[in-house]
């Protein structure tokens, strides 16, 4: 929020304060008026990806819940017939398991991991969903969502996708491509710099990217060692410049 908005709050202030409220109404009106641009939808920096340890933990609060539902209704019985209950009539693995067999059973991503070959099954464990319970459809997708972005540069492989009706809804991450720690695609880049002749690598999230002059990647192998300017093609802000 504070580089959307350009604020500098606090990072440890997790509640929205009236500055908050009085920008964003700004920026609104502004966008009312034909100042400022709205978020790319398409954008991979407006989207999240959800791992299957975060639909495995979605699970275990659904089974704890569950369970603590069971262990309400054992107590209430046991008060009712005025018993003691112990500690195994109390509580049961039955709803983490339940739970478990029907996530795995029954979900629409759950697959049998390919094991034809070491390639195989390093290719689908990387593979990207939009579909899904809170996804999108085959059949209601639309072409924009379907057709690669610039943003999926270094993240997203603009040539493995699936055929047919998921086609652009089903994909892979790139070969260097990583997952962060908020759920967005990371991708390496080199940082050159005018100041200091060491090379770093570096990774950059979807929202960070787009303020660098992102030149292609083969470049730095194809001008290395020559100390003269070069015209390359570079990326800044979603476009492709000519940059010297």
């Amino acid at each position: 929020m504070n580089r959307r908005l350009n604020l500098d709050i606090p990072q440890n202030n997790t509640f929205l304060l009236p500055r908050d409220i009085l920008t964003a109404a700004d920026r609104l009106i502004g966008m009312k008026f034909g100042m400022g641009t709205l978020d790319d939808m398409n954008h991979v920096k407006n989207k999240r990806i959800r791992s299957v340890a975060n639909l495995l933990q979605d699970q275990f609060g659904l089974a704890l819940v569950r369970l603590e539902n069971m262990v309400r209704g054992t107590i209430c019985g046991a008060i009712r017939h005025k018993l003691i209950p112990t500690p195994r009539n109390l509580v049961a693995s039955t709803p983490l398991t339940t739970t478990y067999e029907s996530f795995f059973g029954l979900q629409p991503l759950s697959q049998v991991l390919d094991r034809t070959n070491p390639l195989t099954q390093i290719v689908h464990g990387r593979k990207l969903s939009y579909l899904g319970p809170g996804g999108l459809t085959g059949r209601t997708a639309s072409f924009r969502i379907r057709d690669i972005h610039p943003s999926h540069y270094g993240r997203i492989c603009p040539i493995d996708t699936s055929e047919g009706i998921n086609v652009g809804l089903i994909g892979s991450l790139a070969i260097h491509g990583r997952i962060g720690h908020w759920g967005s695609i990371e991708s390496p880049f080199f940082e050159i710099s005018e100041r200091s002749k060491r090379i770093r690598m570096l990774f950059l999230s979807p929202s960070r990217d787009e303020y660098y002059m992102v030149a292609t990647g083969n470049s730095l192998a194809l001008n290395r060692g020559i100390r003269e300017e070069q015209i390359v093609p570079a990326r800044y802000r979603q476009e492709f410049l000519i940059r010297i």
